[in-house]
């Protein structure tokens, strides 16, 4: 086959090229960086995913969380429906008011990590909108003022590309050059549009978060309301010594026997208790920094039918307060289980050496954990009324090789 022949053939190549093409020109650096940037697109794609991924499951937990709690709401207000009479509809609100503010706050907490969590993935949208939206209009502006300069070459680039090789094998690489940049428009064209939809879809992924938020905040107005109300229902109360005499009289035997079981349980405690060594030194200080009223002292009460063997200190909104360490030493139990109405509720042990200990029960909180060194008058629970109370109050008790004595005569 003679040159003419391969030139006729080629140019006819050439002419198709041109046809399929439309006169596209392109360059190497051009594509390349048109490669780049779809490796980009696809890299930040993968990322955009797995992070609304996670982002989609930490909602859901949350939402889970609040289920649960809120099942646990449900069990506890059908406990005190099915109290018969007044008096025992008030003292179930009693025995249930603790556990009701505790998985309130738990609630409102929940609730403000949402909103967090909320805000934060409106603003990442936003922001990753405004980035979208100036990528497509920079891209797009690139693309018009490629294809314009194509459309002014005409076929004269294609011609160029027939006369301009040196051997057949030159023009074949320079064809498929063009037919890569030409495909490549084509995908700049398919980017463009895939942004543009996820562009919307980010859009209405905002709007529906705004919505949640704005019906997590109306749940977090109704939780705080219910917090304030349970706790104006307690905060206002005092330890009531004679409801709780006349509780302890109405089954007197079944008390004692149930008071004789929690010291016998007490005493199991401390004879497993290994003391820190060597007494800490100094004076044991006040259990409260802000309340000083004793409501029953150590000793015998209700006509000689039971002893107490602490201090009962309470007074008006004392219920959430500070407890604090009375002295320096090592927490060496906490008890978070308790059953309502009965024994210590929620209590705590700390060691301060040389066989002294104390003891801070019916809290509604305790912040610190087995093993924790505390200092005298930090705080290491929250005033309350679990167990068998009848209003929120701190029992301090301070023992002398697990055995009780009378705090007031150790107290600074």
């Amino acid at each position: 086959m003679d040159f003419k022949k391969i030139l006729l053939r080629t140019t006819g190549l050439a002419l198709c090229l041109s046809l399929v093409l439309g006169g596209q020109a392109g360059t190497f650096s051009v594509f390349a960086e048109d490669v780049t940037a779809e490796d980009t697109n696809s890299a930040d794609s993968g990322q955009d995913a797995s992070q609304n991924e996670d982002y989609k499951d930490e909602l859901e937990n949350l939402g889970s969380q609040l289920k649960d709690l809120q099942e646990q709401q449900d069990a506890i207000q059908k406990n005190i429906d099915k109290a018969k009479s007044d008096k025992e509809k008030a003292l179930a609100q009693k025995q249930q008011i603790d556990s009701q503010i505790s998985l309130t706050r738990q609630q409102i907490q929940l609730v403000n990590e949402k909103i967090a969590l909320l805000s934060d993935n409106i603003a990442q949208k936003e922001a990753q909108i405004q980035q979208k939206s100036e990528e497509i209009d920079e891209n797009y502006t690139l693309f018009k003022k490629r294809i314009r300069s194509s459309y002014l070459s005409g076929d004269a680039s294609t011609l160029g590309l027939v006369l301009g090789s040196d051997s057949f094998y030159d023009f074949l690489t320079r064809a498929e050059i063009v037919g890569r940049i030409a495909q490549r428009d084509q995908d700049v064209i398919d980017q463009l549009i895939s942004d543009k939809e996820s562009i919307e879809l980010d859009k209405k992924q905002v709007e529906t978060d705004r919505a949640e938020v704005e019906s997590a905040k109306e749940q977090l107005d109704q939780l705080t309301a219910s917090l304030n109300q349970q706790l104006g229902q307690t905060q206002q109360q005092l330890q009531d010594i004679s409801a709780l005499e006349e509780q302890f009289n109405k089954d007197k035997a079944a008390t004692q026997a149930e008071m004789a079981a929690i010291q016998a349980d007490i005493d199991a405690i401390y004879a497993k208790l290994d003391s820190m060594g060597d007494f800490v030194g100094g004076q044991f200080g006040w259990p409260s920094p802000s309340y000083s009223n004793i409501t029953s002292y150590y000793g015998w009460r209700f006509n000689g039918s039971d002893f107490h063997t602490g201090i009962d200190i309470s007074g008006a909104n004392i219920y959430g307060t500070p407890v604090v360490a009375s002295n320096s030493g090592k927490v060496v139990f906490v008890n978070t289980s308790y059953t309502p109405g009965k024994g210590y509720g929620k209590y705590l042990i700390v060691d301060h050496g040389g066989g002294y200990t104390t003891l801070y029960a019916h809290n509604s909180e305790i912040v610190v954990n087995v093993g924790d060194y505390v200092t005298r008058g930090q705080t290491i629970a929250k005033v309350g009324s679990t167990g068998w109370s009848t209003g929120p109050h701190i029992h301090f008790e301070i023992r002398i090789n697990g055995k009780h004595t009378n705090p007031l005569e150790y107290l600074q």
